[in-house]
C-alpha cells in the first residue's frame, strides 16, 4: 500500500466542502426514511440557483467526521473509461433537501456522467449550480393534485417556491419524529408520489439504455466497484435488483440503499403499467413508502427483485454494523466488495470519495467494507476522545464519571465501545463498534459527550473477521 494511502490512513483524513444551505429546512436529514420496515437477511441471488423566496443565510463548514484538512486537493477529473455509457443515473430530491444534498454530488457522483446520462427529479423544478433540477409530478392527474392531501404543501410550493413556508411550520417539519407510517412532515409524505411518475418520465427521455440506476441525495455510489458488478450480469435480462426490506408481505428494493433496473424489466414495468390506470396511484395513496409501491408494480409486472447486500447498504460507512452476517452465520459484511451507501451527509460523501481515488491509486484491488474500515473508521477509534458521540445505543444507567463507564463496559466480554454524557451522568455501551460524531456545546441540543473503545477488543475484533475473508473468493452478489 503506497505512501500517500498510509498517510491518508493515518491522518484522519476528510474534507471541509462550503454548502450553500437555505435557513430553514423541515426534514431530519439523517433519517431520511422512517415507519415500519423490515431489513431482510441477506440471500446468495444466482448554486447559479433559481433561488424564488429562498433565504440565504450561511455558507458554512460540515465537519461532522473532520479531525483535519489535508493541503493537497483531490484530482476530480473523470477516471473511469468504461462502463458509464452503459446507464442512466435517476436522482431523486426534494425542495426541502436539495439546496443541501446535490452539491455534494456535483464533482463526485455525476463527475463523469454527460448531461445525456442523468437526470435530477424532485418535487420543485430549478436550477442549482448549474445543474437542472426535474419536477417528477408535473404530469399527475390533476384531481390527485387538487384534492389528495399530500398535496397541499406541493401546491403552495408551486406558487410561491420556498418562501411559501412559515417560520413556525419550517421548525415543526423539521422536528417531526418519524411513526409506523414514516415521517409525520410533508416534504416526506409527497416524496412517494415520485417514483412511478419518475419511471415513466425516465424511459421516456432514454429509452435505451441497459441499465437505469435509481439513488438519493444522501446516496454514495463507488463507481469502480459498482460497474465492476454491473459488467458481471446480463442487461438483456429483465433485472431489478437492490438491497432487499419488507413491509408486511412486500419485499422490495430500499430506495435509499440505490437500486438497479435493466432496459427490459423498465420497459416491462412502463408497459404494464400503461394498461392499469389509476391503480398504483390509490396504492400509493393508501401507503407511505414509494419504493415499496414501485416493488409491488414491478412484481406485478413480472419483474422479481434480485437481493445485493451488502453489496448495496442500507447505511454509512460510519453507522453500518461491520460484524452483520449475509445468509449464514460464515458470511460477512466485512467481506464483501462496497458498492453503495446510504444516509451519507456531504462530509461522508467527500471523505468517501478521497478514499475511493486514493485507493485506486494506490491499488488493483476492488474495496472491501473491511478496507473502508480500516481506512476511515478506525484511525478516529481511541481509549478517551473528547466531545464526541460514538452512538453507543445500550444505557447502562447513571454513572458518575467516565472512568466509571468505562470500568462497566471492561467488565462486559462483549462491550467494545462506550459514550459518557457528562451533563447527564448516563453510560452507554455497544457490542458493535461505529464512529459516530463530534459533538460541540454550541450544539442545538447540548449532550456533551466522552467516547471510548476498548482497543484491545477491537483488535481482536479486527482479526477475527479479517479471518472470515478467504482471499480467493470475489464476494460479489450477482442475480
Amino acid at each position: 500500500m503506497g505512501a500517500r494511502f498510509q498517510w491518508f490512513r493515518q491522518r484522519h483524513v476528510a474534507t471541509a466542502i462550503f454548502m450553500i444551505i437555505i435557513l430553514f429546512y423541515f426534514i431530519d436529514h439523517r433519517e431520511t426514511y422512517g415507519g415500519s420496515i423490515q431489513h431482510l437477511p441477506s440471500k446468495q441471488s444466482n448554486v447559479d440557483t433559481q433561488l424564488g423566496n429562498t433565504l440565504v443565510e450561511d455558507i458554512r463548514f460540515d465537519n461532522t467526521h473532520i479531525e483535519d484538512v489535508p493541503d493537497e486537493n483531490i484530482d476530480v477529473s473523470c477516471d473511469i473509461t468504461s462502463g458509464l455509457q452503459d446507464i442512466f443515473l435517476v436522482l431523486r430530491t426534494g425542495a426541502n433537501e436539495a439546496l443541501e444534498r446535490l452539491p455534494a454530488h456535483f464533482n463526485t457522483t455525476l463527475r463523469c456522467l454527460s448531461s445525456n446520462d442523468y437526470g435530477i427529479w424532485s418535487d420543485f423544478e430549478e436550477d442549482i449550480g448549474g445543474y437542472h433540477v426535474m419536477n417528477a409530478l408535473d404530469e399527475l392527474a390533476p384531481e390527485i393534485v387538487e384534492s389528495n392531501p399530500d398535496f397541499a404543501y406541493y401546491r403552495r410550493l408551486q406558487e410561491g417556491g420556498r418562501g411559501s413556508f412559515t417560520v413556525e411550520e419550517l421548525e415543526e417539519w423539521a422536528n417531526a419524529a418519524n411513526g409506523p407510517a414514516g415521517r409525520d412532515s410533508p416534504g416526506w409524505k409527497l416524496d412517494k408520489w415520485k417514483f412511478l411518475p419518475m419511471v415513466d418520465k425516465v424511459y421516456r427521455q432514454r429509452h435505451d439504455a441497459k441499465w437505469y440506476v435509481f439513488m438519493e441525495g444522501d446516496t454514495y455510489i463507488n463507481w469502480t466497484n459498482f460497474l465492476h458488478w454491473l459488467s458481471k450480469i446480463d442487461p438483456s435480462k429483465p433485472y431489478y435488483i437492490g438491497k432487499e426490506v419488507q413491509i408486511g408481505d412486500d419485499i422490495f428494493a430500499y430506495g435509499g440503499a440505490g437500486f438497479v433496473i435493466s432496459q427490459p424489466a423498465m420497459k416491462a414495468l412502463v408497459e404494464y403499467r400503461a394498461t392499469k390506470p389509476g391503480v398504483y396511484e390509490e396504492l400509493t395513496a393508501n401507503h407511505w413508502a414509494g419504493d415499496c409501491i414501485l416493488g409491488i408494480a414491478m412484481k406485478d409486472a413480472g419483474v422479481e427483485l434480485s437481493w445485493q447486500r451488502p453489496n448495496f447498504f442500507g447505511e454509512s460507512p460510519f453507522a453500518m454494523d461491520y460484524s452483520a452476517t449475509m445468509r449464514s452465520s460464515e458470511h460477512y459484511a466485512w467481506c464483501y466488495y462496497v458498492s453503495t451507501y446510504h444516509h451519507m451527509t456531504s462530509s461522508d460523501i467527500d471523505e468517501v470519495f478521497r478514499f475511493e481515488k486514493m485507493w485506486k491509486e494506490e491499488n488493483s484491488t476492488f474495496p472491501r467494507h473491511r478496507d473502508v474500515f480500516h481506512a476511515l473508521m478506525l484511525p478516529k477509534l481511541g481509549y478517551k476522545v473528547e466531545n464526541w458521540d460514538n452512538d453507543s445505543s445500550d444505557d447502562e444507567g447513571p454513572m458518575e464519571t467516565f472512568e466509571e463507564c468505562q470500568s462497566h463496559c471492561s467488565e462486559m466480554s462483549d462491550c467494545l465501545q462506550f459514550v459518557f454524557y457528562e451533563h447527564e451522568r448516563l453510560c452507554k455501551t455497544s457490542s458493535t463498534i461505529k464512529t459516530g460524531h463530534r459533538r460541540h456545546e454550541s450544539d442545538a441540543d447540548v449532550k456533551l459527550a466522552v467516547s471510548g473503545w476498548m482497543m484491545d477488543r477491537v483488535e481482536s475484533f479486527i482479526g477475527a473477521l479479517d479471518a472470515k475473508c478467504p482471499n480467493d473468493v470475489e464476494s460479489w452478489i450477482l442475480p
